[in-house]
């Protein structure tokens, strides 16, 4: 995809000052001492119930060895360790005596060699290979995997596709692509198969294709060694490539048995309470109103975004597959992961949003690669609903680039960065407008582009330097870079920003425990919850925290940087932020050391804490924060009967 002369080391290193931390590097599948066997007989132990004597043939000789594991049989080919060999976690293979029967070597599990997770049974390989090859050449197994940490904003990079754009932008190289087109039939599908949407808001699109007369099977080397060491484990060639493009791309993809589903429909709807699924790790489950069904005419088949049904999985000898692509709602499958405790490689990129430029691209890559080592006939796409197309932009003022940095970089490296990003750029006379790839749901504001040319430019060439409070800054630009500055210390501490209508209901106010002399009413108010003009910004948050405890999301921190309305002594709008925290293991203290590390990054000092006697927040816990005399805040937990009345 992009050409590069790193070494592993010298790549986790860039990565890593990219943000894209590294937290190590492993040496996969150097296996020294096992081969490729194929098993000839099983026999009993003559001592030992339990256990069988098995005969092996490696290549130029036979042997036998006691194994234990239940899922053996007669013809597959499995790998066996022989005397010398070390396997993960630094175990040696020994010739052993087990009840009386000598065992010369060990027929080994993925877990016991470290290529894969899996525990339970010994590893069947696939059939082609030559009996007494050393596995690792066998497999083409050797190669180099770092692994990285990936932040919940970065979703994009939870591809090599993403990770490969990082690398290019860095090195100013081309990034090359593979072909995904299909090209199209005259005729369409849709008497074949149907899609209907029923609650476009958690399924805003959804996109299929049919593939007649596939020949399910074991995956090719290349595919079954590009799956192995991504840390999942081989199925077979249909299973495989909707999991290789998944890594490949970051695109979720599911594929049924279209033999299997009732009706030749596809329904993306909302379960129906209690109904029952069986999800393909074998578990029964009961869903309810708020999780995301894909279903057929007669019941559910798959847990939207997490997911596939049991019954209507890819089987030995299906012949016709449905392959899946769709847009879901992040928010629907963070809330049905949760629900289920069900977390998986799909669910986690639909949580973190898609690129939505990337849905019928990954269609028609997995498409193209399962007639590749599938065989089969490809129907055209059908599709329902839209994806989401809304151009996203925002502005960037070089001079304000230069105020964060330090020291002034030529336009020109700056524009350098961000097209070697994918943004595309139109200069005006006073800023840029900045259009911003789909790929990049976490791109919004202004700092937030001036923290990717700061990533790209280099962190260790920042000047240290106090921001300049005169010159050419106005007072709504110190505004803004306070502002700015408050964002990125909360973000930085594990908050998420919430934004609020500026306007409330009595409810509200009467769940805080606020005074009536704190509300502004509203002359003529559109509804009974906009009745009143925002006095104070925690009630909403209060809200937020509530409606997430509901959806099972336990622990959280979230913040409001907003303006809200005070009469001193007339109506005035005063900028405020407020932040909340629901976390079992959290105090008072903790709750302090965030307060002073957000005044640390204001850089504002000579800050005390004092009693306070606000009425929401509990008299033993809560204080307010001075400087010279001045309430600059509060904090504390809150009151008990407001903690109820909210539901939290």
């Amino acid at each position: 995809m992009v050409d590069f002369s790193f070494s592993p080391q010298e790549l986790a290193e860039q990565l890593t000052n990219l943000g894209l931390e590294v937290r190590g590097t492993e040496y996969f599948g150097k296996l020294e001492k096992v081969v490729v066997g194929k098993i000839l007989s099983i026999q009993p132990h003559p001592d030992a119930d339990r256990i069988k004597i098995v005969k092996v043939d490696i290549g130029r000789r036979s042997i036998s060895m006691v194994c234990g594991a239940p899922s053996i049989r007669e013809g597959i080919l499995v790998p066996v360790a022989l005397e010398g060999a070390r396997l993960r976690g630094g175990i040696r293979v020994r010739k052993v005596k087990v009840r009386g029967v000598d065992s010369p070597g060990m027929l080994c599990s993925e877990d016991e060699l470290g290529l894969g997770k899996d525990q339970s049974g010994i590893m069947a390989l696939p059939s082609h290979l030559s009996l007494g090859m050393g596995l690792s050449k066998a497999l083409e197994l050797e190669d180099i995997i770092l692994d990285l940490e990936i932040t919940p904003n970065r979703g994009d990079c939870l591809s090599v596709i993403g990770i490969a754009r990082e690398i290019a932008a860095l090195r100013g190289k081309d990034l090359h692509l593979p072909s995904w087109k299909v090209k199209e039939k005259e005729r369409g599908t849709s008497d074949e198969i149907q899609i209907e949407i029923k609650d476009p808001e958690l399924c805003p699109y959804y996109s299929a294709r049919l593939i007649r007369g596939v020949k399910v099977g074991p995956s090719p080397l290349w595919l079954w060694h590009k799956i192995l060491i991504s840390g999942s484990k081989p199925i077979n060639n249909i299973v495989d490539i909707t999991n290789y493009v998944l890594w490949e791309m970051g695109q979720p993809l599911h594929a049924f048995d279209y033999g299997l589903l009732s009706g030749k429909k596809i329904i993306v709807r909302r379960a129906k309470k209690n109904e029952p699924l069986i999800t393909l790790d074998g578990i029964k489950r009961e869903l309810d109103e708020d999780m995301l069904a894909i279903a057929d005419s007669a019941r559910p088949i798959a847990l939207a975004g997490v997911m596939g049904g049991e019954d209507s999985q890819v089987r030995a000898h299906t012949e016709d597959i449905l392959l899946e692509s769709a847009y879901f709602d992040p928010l629907s499958i963070q809330r049905t992961s949760r629900r289920t405790g069900l977390s998986t490689e799909s669910s986690c990129r639909f949580e973190r949003r898609v690129d939505p430029s990337g849905v019928k691209k990954a269609l028609d890559r997995a498409s193209l690669l399962i007639q590749e080592v599938a065989g089969g006939e490809l129907e055209n796409r059908v599709e329902a609903g839209k994806l989401p197309k809304e151009k996203k932009w925002t502005i960037l003022r070089p001079s304000r680039v230069a105020r964060i940095l330090g020291s002034r970089l030529a336009s020109s490296r700056i524009r350098t960065i961000l097209e070697r990003l994918w943004f595309e750029i139109e200069e005006r006379e006073k800023d840029w407008k900045i259009s911003i790839p789909s790929f990049r749901p976490d791109i919004s504001r202004e700092i937030d582009l001036i923290e990717e040319i700061v990533r790209f430019y280099g962190y260790n060439r920042l000047k240290i330097s106090l921001p300049s409070l005169g010159g050419e800054e106005t007072g709504e630009d110190s505004e803004e870079q306070t502002r700015e500055t408050v964002r990125e210390v909360l973000k930085g501490l594990g908050f998420y920003e919430v934004i609020a209508s500026p306007f409330s209901g009595e409810d509200v106010f009467k769940k805080a425990n606020l005074s009536p002399g704190e509300r502004i009413r509203v002359r003529n108010p559109l509804s009974s919850e906009q009745e009143f003009l925002t006095t104070h910004l925690f009630p909403h948050l209060l809200k937020v925290a509530s409606y997430n405890l509901a959806q099972s999301i336990e622990e959280l921190r979230i913040f409001e940087l907003a303006d809200v309305f005070q009469k001193i002594p007339s109506l005035k709008e005063t900028p405020w932020v407020a932040g909340l925290i629901l976390e079992k293991n959290f105090d008072f203290f903790s709750l302090k050391g965030i307060v002073e590390s957000l005044l640390e990054g204001l850089d504002i000092e000579g800050i005390e804490f004092s009693p306070s006697g606000h009425s929401y927040l509990s008299s033993k816990q809560r204080a307010s924060v001075k400087k010279e005399g001045v309430v600059l805040g509060i904090l504390g937990r809150l009151r008990e009967k407001v903690s109820k009345d909210f539901e939290l």
